[in-house]
């Protein structure tokens, strides 16, 4: 028996993956890939995991369909938990991109801007990283400025 439930569920899981190719081809075009990839591995790796549960309702309609059965096992996956798992697969996708979602625009100029927030939010972050090791630096380097000048003084008040 084919089940049309998993239309609706194919097409949402369609619209997320292509949304994510278009801001991995974005931030590819622009030429900060590396950049990217380098300075928030777990973007790419979150992405990756998203995908591979995006896709797996379309193996599950597939199944469902066809009527493919699994090794080990007498019948094919009934319908209905071929559809609860696909929806189970979806939900866990949107709890990876829980709060990536505002970077996977409908369209490609949105895409494009999301991608340049997200380059130029990844240099800010190493910038302020950058200007407080260079702050914490310079206070330790005043620190033991200050620490010499006051053993200075206490050994020329010894020799006196």
């Amino acid at each position: 028996m084919i089940s049309y439930i998993h239309l609706p569920i194919l097409a949402f899981c369609s619209f997320l993956l292509i949304f994510m190719h278009r801001f991995w081809v974005c931030v590819d075009r622009m030429g900060h890939m590396k950049e990217v990839s380098r300075r928030a591995p777990s973007l790419v790796q979150r992405d990756i995991l998203a995908a591979v549960f995006a896709m797996v309702p379309f193996a599950m309609a597939v199944m469902d369909w066809f009527e493919i059965t699994m090794p080990r096992q007498a019948a094919p996956i009934p319908p209905l938990f071929c559809v609860l798992l696909s929806i189970g697969c979806v939900c866990t996708c949107l709890g990876i991109l829980q709060n990536t979602l505002d970077r996977l625009a409908g369209s490609w100029s949105g895409t494009r801007e999301s991608a340049l927030r997200t380059v130029a939010a990844l240099r800010i972050i190493e910038a302020a990283e950058l200007a407080y090791a260079m702050h914490f630096i310079q206070q330790t380097e005043a620190k033991a400025a200050s620490a010499e000048r006051i053993i200075n003084a206490n050994q020329r008040e010894v020799r006196k």
